[in-house]
């Protein structure tokens, strides 16, 4: 059974680990008189909510992964998630899950977390979109447990184009202070620049007298 043909019951990618095994290379064993090995990587593939695990020839996997993203059988998406997937493991790194991850997730206890895991029930995406087989591989409380997950993700949903809406207010906001500022600054530079006019000084009377030429004193008894 293909990963395609079992991915079409789902909106889900299939769980997958890899293996690296040694096998004969009966040709090189034959030329060389002797037993020659080399390693050849396997891909373990399980369906969504499924015990059942496929192994294939990582080479012949990819190729059939192409074909099915061709026919439409899978999206492009699952392709390229498989393939880093791949890439990760080889680089010995560990293959990060398809969504949230239901280890460490608060609404579940970590008995509940682990009782999950085991059935590769691996995300709270996974979770929410069980179906029937999988909902009896849960077991007793499944569908609270599925209606939690469906939960969650809607307020996570809906929260996100708040978030954004908030975020877009703040960018607003810092940027009216900042013109603020900007204004501000100008202001006061704009006022340090223009001279403060000198204050006329007080002329006396008395200096006023002084700058007028004297007065000409009549005597007494004489008139001009």
């Amino acid at each position: 059974m293909l990963v395609g043909q079992v991915s079409e019951r789902t909106d889900r990618p299939a769980y997958v680990r890899f293996e690296r095994v040694a096998k004969e290379n009966k040709a090189l064993s034959l030329q060389e008189g002797k037993f020659v090995a080399t390693d050849v990587d396997y891909a373990l593939i399980t369906p969504p909510y499924s015990k059942d695990v496929i192994r294939q020839k990582v080479a012949s996997w990819f190729d059939n992964l192409e074909q099915d993203v061709r026919n439409d059988r899978i999206p492009e998406a699952w392709a390229k998630l498989y393939r880093d997937a791949y890439r990760a493991w080889q680089n010995g790194q560990e293959i990060p899950p398809n969504g949230s991850p239901i280890r460490g997730w608060g609404v579940l206890s970590p008995a509940q977390q682990e009782n999950l895991l085991r059935i590769n029930i691996l995300t709270v995406e996974d979770l929410a979109g069980v179906n029937d087989e999988g909902l009896r591989r849960v077991g007793m409380g499944a569908q609270e447990l599925k209606q939690k997950a469906v939960a969650w993700l809607r307020t996570l949903h809906d929260r996100g184009p708040l978030t954004q809406e908030n975020a877009a207010l703040k960018s607003a906001n810092d940027n009216l202070l900042m013109m603020i500022e900007t204004l501000t600054e100008q202001n006061h530079l704009l006022r340090g620049n223009i001279a403060t006019p000198v204050a006329e000084e007080a002329i006396s009377a008395n200096e006023l007298l002084d700058e007028d030429e004297p007065a000409t004193k009549i005597a007494p008894g004489k008139r001009k």
